[in-house]
C-alpha cells in the first residue's frame, strides 16, 4: 500500500510540473498575471544623481540613493515579466554628463526627457523622496500634468497605499518639468518624506525599498490591463 501512495505521489508531481513547464511555454515565461506587461517598453526615472543628491533626510541615505536602490528592483521585476526598461540613469550620475544637455540650466532634466522621448517607451515613471517642514507630514503620492497621465497615476496610486499601508495623499497634478514634456504618459511618484523619521528609515532598508518595487509593479501591470 505503502509503495502505491508513493507512485500515485510521484505521478501526480510529474503531471504538476509538466502543466507548468507547458504554461510557462505558452506565457513565454512571463509570471501568470503579469501578461499585461509582456512586450511593454517602460521608462524608469530616478531622480536626482551625480551632484545632485536630492533631498536629504533625517535618515541616513539620500533621495538619490533610495530611488535608483527601488529602479534597479523594479527593472528586474518587469524584465522577468517580459518588458523592456530604459532607466534615464543606472549610477550615481547625472544623466546630462557628456551630452549637450549638460550646459544647460535644466540639462539634467531635459537629458531625462530627452531619453523618453527618444525611446519606443510606453509609460515614463520617475521616482522621488518628498520631504516636509513638519517633520509628522508623511505618506505617498502621485502627480500628473496631462490628461493622458491620469490612469496611470491613479493605478499607481492605488498599488502602493495598499501595499505599503502608508497615508493616501492622493493623485496630484503637477507642473513638473519632466511631466510638462515627455510624450507619453508619464507620472512623478512621491514615494515617501525624508523628513519623517519613520519614513525614512523605512525608506533606507532593502527590504522595504523591495516592497516598493512590488507595489509599483502591480500598479503599473493593472494600468496595461486596463488598456
Amino acid at each position: 500500500m505503502r509503495k502505491t501512495v508513493v507512485l500515485y505521489s510521484n505521478l501526480w508531481a510529474t503531471v504538476f510540473m509538466m502543466a507548468m513547464f507547458v504554461l510557462s511555454s505558452l506565457t513565454g515565461g512571463a509570471r501568470p498575471g503579469l501578461q499585461p506587461l509582456k512586450g511593454k517598453v517602460i521608462v524608469l526615472d530616478p531622480g536626482h544623481g551625480g551632484g545632485d543628491p536630492g533631498t536629504v533626510g533625517v535618515g541616513t541615505t539620500t533621495e538619490a540613493e533610495n530611488v535608483l536602490a527601488i529602479a534597479w528592483e523594479l527593472k528586474g521585476m518587469l524584465e522577468k515579466a517580459g518588458a523592456e526598461v530604459i532607466m534615464t540613469r543606472q549610477s550615481d550620475s547625472n544623466p546630462a554628463w557628456g551630452t549637450v544637455y549638460a550646459a544647460q540650466e535644466n540639462g539634467q532634466l531635459a537629458s531625462r526627457v530627452a531619453v523618453a522621448n527618444r525611446s519606443q517607451g510606453q509609460v515614463f515613471i520617475s521616482l522621488h523622496n518628498d520631504w516636509h517642514d513638519d517633520r509628522s507630514v508623511q505618506g505617498t503620492s502621485v502627480h500628473f500634468y496631462k490628461s493622458q497621465d491620469l490612469a496611470l497615476a491613479e493605478s499607481l496610486q492605488r498599488a502602493l497605499v495598499s501595499r505599503l499601508h502608508t497615508v493616501d495623499l492622493g493623485v496630484q497634478r503637477s507642473n513638473f518639468y519632466v511631466l510638462r514634456n515627455t510624450t507619453m504618459p508619464a507620472v512623478l511618484v512621491e514615494i515617501g518624506f525624508l523628513s519623517n523619521p519613520q519614513e525614512a528609515a523605512r525608506l533606507s532598508q532593502p527590504t522595504y525599498r523591495l516592497e516598493v518595487a512590488r507595489a509599483l509593479l502591480m500598479g503599473i501591470n493593472e494600468y496595461f490591463a486596463q488598456l
